[in-house]
């Protein structure tokens, strides 16, 4: 009797390793990749690769006219990105009035080593939806915008109030 609870143990850790294979190139198993359509170097989104690399060519008056253009297209910012962490905003908390809850999400390098890091303003109900590590797409207004050029990586640190927020599915 004593045998079979380790003979039981290897059985159900080897039941749990079966049900995850690999995905056969050593890299991630398959159901931690995220889905086919999250492309955000291609997809049509605000900052795409084609995009990046234009607004990366830019002067810092060029750049400052630039944002302030997409911050008065309200509703008009679209996006990628993988979800991390979220937590909702008391009243007092100065993002507070971009809403009640913020995700947190990022993107992988879009060009060169430019990665896109957001803050993602929407309602506690659709924010606790969203699990860590999934890749979400939005739309939005786009409300504050960060180019960390000295910085290495460089990174943008968009603030994002968004209309639809969604985990992406294939």
């Amino acid at each position: 009797m004593r045998r079979l609870a380790p003979l039981a143990l290897a059985a159900f850790s080897l039941s749990i390793f079966a049900a995850c294979p690999p995905s056969g190139d050593g890299s991630d198993p398959d159901w931690l990749k995220p889905p086919i359509s999250y492309k955000p170097k291609e997809a049509d989104l605000t900052f795409n690769e084609m995009r990046l690399s234009e607004f990366n060519m830019m002067n810092d008056e060029e750049r400052a006219a630039h944002v302030e253009t997409l911050k008065a297209a309200k509703g008009q910012y679209k996006g990628q990105a993988l979800s991390k962490t979220g937590a909702g905003l008391g009243p007092n908390m100065p993002d507070s009035k971009y809403g009640e809850y913020e995700l947190n999400a990022v993107t992988d390098a879009i060009l060169f080593e430019i990665s896109l890091d957001y803050k993602l303003y929407t309602s506690t109900e659709i924010g606790d939806k969203i699990a860590p590590n999934r890749a979400v797409e939005f739309t939005g207004t786009l409300v504050e915008l960060e180019f960390q050029e000295e910085s290495k990586p460089r990174k943008l640190v968009l603030k994002v109030v968004t209309d639809t927020l969604a985990p992406m599915t294939d």
